[in-house]
């Protein structure tokens, strides 16, 4: 019986493997030149060229292909299953006309004679992007801002001069959103150059772009980490309790991403938070990091603020009425690809990790601070995230 049952495993195991073996393959091969396409359209795009064409009335078709030489002077190829009637070459960096050879390809892997078509790209997005990008002077760096119109992804990498005055990469931003905006910070105020390149996944990179200045040069604006040992909890009646659960108020200021602070979720809208910073400032901007105790796990979710509006005070109000106080900036948690919850993209965990950054459009002189969250990136009622933390001009 053990024979006759290790004789079936080997019978069984033969069978598939035949069978697979003759997937593989057609069951019936030909030399029979398959016939070629027609009425071929070319159409430029930008950094390539969109083809469309009929397909030869035949049921044995299997794909057509495109043979071509890159903008880097390499031979590529691309193909399109049967069931498309059209193609898409994508990838050149310049606008010089290009030579394709489309060939019809049957299941016997038999090949038509070519079909040669012409065509100049458009523009190449690399290119467009360049043209779009800006480089400006910003808190304690510079400030790189750049439409992507077409949501190519791209590296962009940010570069300044060292301490030998050579230009080099200090940050590359991978991205295809249609408007990005990156900065380069810690630096003091005193002219340097900052600059850009481009780069898509093809290798065609842009020239490398500079600040519109008559020398190439920026100087940074002046700002300062404003000091956290010196900030004191202030509580008004209608504040929230941010220290329920495993978080603590005060674990919002000890620059440690591990530890949180926390609501319950049983006060109304908006949970208040008040901060004495200590010192009078000018805030210049600040960063709002979401929970990151369990690493990512949270992301974009689980209570973390959605939609939240910061108040000033130079004089602690009579009054605890956010109508009272001055409101410096209406913001938002944004997530780079827009995805659903759940779902993150590199860029989003990136932007995670780096927190959310809102700078001020204007120097108002302060020492109070509130922090009124109106929604989460759940709904969830309760909220919690991590680290906020404040840069701008301490007042004498």
């Amino acid at each position: 019986m053990k024979n006759i049952i290790k004789l079936l495993s080997v019978s069984i195991v033969f069978i598939l493997f035949s069978c697979d073996e003759h997937e593989r393959e057609p069951i019936f091969k030909d030399n029979t030149i398959p016939s070629i396409i027609e009425n071929v359209v070319v159409t430029p795009i930008n950094g390539g060229l969109d083809i469309k064409y009929d397909l030869p009335n035949s049921s044995d078709l299997l794909y057509v292909k495109a043979l071509y030489t890159t903008s880097n002077g390499e031979e590529a190829e691309v193909k399109a299953s049967a069931f498309n009637n059209k193609l898409q070459i994508l990838g050149f960096g310049d606008t010089n006309e290009k030579t394709v050879r489309l060939y019809s390809v049957d299941r016997s892997e038999n090949v038509s004679e070519p079909i040669t078509v012409t065509g100049s790209p458009l523009t190449s997005p690399v290119f467009l992007i360049q043209e779009s990008m800006e480089i400006t002077s910003d808190f304690g760096g510079a400030r790189f801002t750049w439409e992507n119109a077409l949501n190519t992804p791209v590296s962009i990498e940010l570069m300044s001069t060292n301490e030998q005055g050579e230009l080099e990469t200090v940050e590359t931003v991978y991205t295809e959103q249609t408007a990005t905006k990156s900065s380069l910070r810690g630096y003091e105020s005193e002219p340097r150059i900052f600059a850009a390149v481009i780069r898509d996944r093809y290798d065609n990179f842009s020239d490398t772009i500079y600040a519109n200045t008559p020398d190439k040069k920026l100087v940074p604006l002046f700002e300062q980490l404003i000091d956290k040992s010196g900030f004191n909890k202030v509580v008004l009646e209608n504040d929230d309790n941010w220290d329920a659960w495993e978080g603590d108020y005060w674990f919002l200021f000890d620059d440690d991403m591990e530890s949180i602070a926390h609501t319950l979720g049983t006060h109304p809208r908006p949970s208040i938070l008040t901060l004495d910073l200590g010192v009078n400032v000018t805030l210049s901007r600040f960063t709002v990091h979401q929970r990151l105790s369990h690493g990512t796990a949270h992301a974009y979710g689980h209570g973390n603020p959605k939609t939240y509006n910061v108040y000033g005070a130079k004089e602690l109000p009579d009054s605890d009425d956010l109508d009272d106080w001055i409101l410096l900036k209406e913001c938002e948690s944004i997530k780079p690809s827009g995805s659903p919850i759940g779902t993150n993209t590199d860029e989003d965990i990136d932007h995670l990790y780096a927190g959310d950054e809102y700078t001020f459009d204007e120097a108002t002189e302060i020492r109070y601070f509130r922090f009124a969250v109106y929604s989460t990136w759940d709904g969830s009622g309760y909220i919690n995230l991590s680290e906020i933390t404040f840069w701008g001009n301490i007042i004498e």
